[in-house]
């Protein structure tokens, strides 16, 4: 296909994941930007597939704790989201999460509640109140609403007594964890994981056996009655062939008792 087709580039981007996967977070990257400049020689900047790579590379800086750097490409991404699915798509939801987790691991706790409410505002309106996203969305704006309050009574303090004082509880910034980041990963590139029981699998592999045992009795009569047909019909029942010797015999037998 040659080193800048379609499908090259895609290549390189599941083999990226593939490495974040198994902890070579640096050869990762390195095929993200590969990915990237070839796509960006094919299309130019401004395509949709630019906003998923720079998702992905995003969220491995993210990973590794390069912050301002993962927020420049997840909001490039954001805005290319936004041009070409509009403002109430799912690809945008997830854009504006991903921002607000980067800017809520910077300190950056009031803009990371404002991209938030942007995110559950989507699936709210197009998934609902009760749906497990819009559940977990607003479980992320509680989260950072309490950060964002306790950041701003910690300023006040500072501002009022010019110290901090002992009464107010530490800001905690969670970092990342690689399980979080690879969960995301595989959200925004499509990868579902099916979770199924022994039970299950027991229960499927009794499925298909019976279904293959059908099937070949089901070819095995279909031959032995295609075996029999033929057989019967080349039976040498009232042929020609025997009536016309019966009728020599006959007639040799005629001959024989006139003479």
């Amino acid at each position: 296909n040659g080193i800048d087709h379609p499908c090259t580039i895609l290549e390189y981007t599941h083999l990226s994941l593939y490495c974040f996967a198994n902890g070579q977070i640096g050869a990762s990257l390195k095929l993200l930007y590969r990915a990237r400049y070839l796509l960006v020689l094919i299309c130019g900047e401004d395509h949709p597939e630019i906003a998923l790579i720079d998702s992905n590379i995003s969220l491995i800086l993210h990973a590794v704790g390069e912050y301002e750097l993962s927020l420049r490409f997840i909001e490039h991404a954001l805005g290319l989201n936004l041009k070409y699915f509009g403002d109430k798509s799912m690809h945008v939801a997830v854009s504006y999460h991903l921002v607000a987790r980067t800017q809520s691991c910077m300190g950056d706790f009031r803009s990371a509640l404002n991209n938030e409410k942007e995110t559950y505002a989507i699936y709210k309106s197009q998934l609902g109140e009760a749906h497990e996203k819009t559940r977990e969305s607003a479980e992320c704006l509680r989260l950072l609403t309490q950060q964002a309050v306790l950041l701003q009574r910690k300023m006040n303090d500072i501002y009022s007594n010019g110290k901090l004082g002992t009464g107010l509880p530490p800001i905690h910034i969670q970092p990342p964890t690689m399980g979080s980041v690879l969960e995301m990963l595989n959200t925004i590139n499509g990868i579902l994981f099916v979770q199924i029981s022994q039970k299950d699998i027991a229960k499927v592999r009794t499925e298909i056996e019976k279904h293959l045992k059908n099937t070949n009795d089901n070819i095995i009569g279909t031959a032995q009655n295609n075996g029999t047909f033929e057989h019967s019909s080349n039976m040498p029942n009232s042929s020609p062939n025997l009536e016309k010797t019966e009728v020599l015999a006959n007639g040799i037998g005629d001959n024989v008792g006139k003479s």
